[in-house]
């Protein structure tokens, strides 16, 4: 598990909308900080020397169990302030992604849970701009 010490987050992330269905989209609640609580698009941090694409395939696998397509990027995000006394400043992608295969796995040490919501039914402890993200997905359809 994160060092829960660890009290700043910053970097170019990626988060993903895994949709299942057109109105059914995949969320994971987070054991991590700056999300520690929170239920989020799955995703995560850029590796040195990795294309932001690369990085999107790569933490959905890790943190759900599947395999996913790019369909197209949503949007670039920015988002600086500070919650639940952790400070941060990251720039994250986000794409829109179908699962192509595998099965859900939960990651021990990042994710506590994995969950199909309706767009209706979208938790209110949804993590920072995660929410503003699945607007705009809601925007593109």
């Amino acid at each position: 598990m994160e060092n829960i010490k660890k009290r700043s987050f910053a970097g170019r992330t990626a988060a993903a909308i895994i949709i299942k269905e057109p109105n059914l989209i995949l969320l994971v609640k987070r054991l991590t900080i700056p999300f520690l609580g929170y239920w989020a698009l799955p995703g995560g941090r850029q590796e040195p020397g990795e294309k932001i694409e690369q990085t999107i395939i790569r933490e959905v696998k890790e943190e759900t169990g599947f395999e996913v397509k790019i369909i197209k990027k949503i949007g670039e995000y920015r988002e600086k302030g500070i919650k639940d006394n952790v400070k941060y400043d990251y720039s994250p992608a986000c794409f829109l992604t179908e699962i192509i295969g595998g099965d859900i796995e939960i990651s021990g040490n990042e994710i506590s849970s994995i969950k199909f919501f309706s767009l209706a039914t979208i938790p209110e402890n949804l993590a920072f701009e995660h929410l503003q993200m699945i607007k705009d997905y809601i925007k593109s359809l």
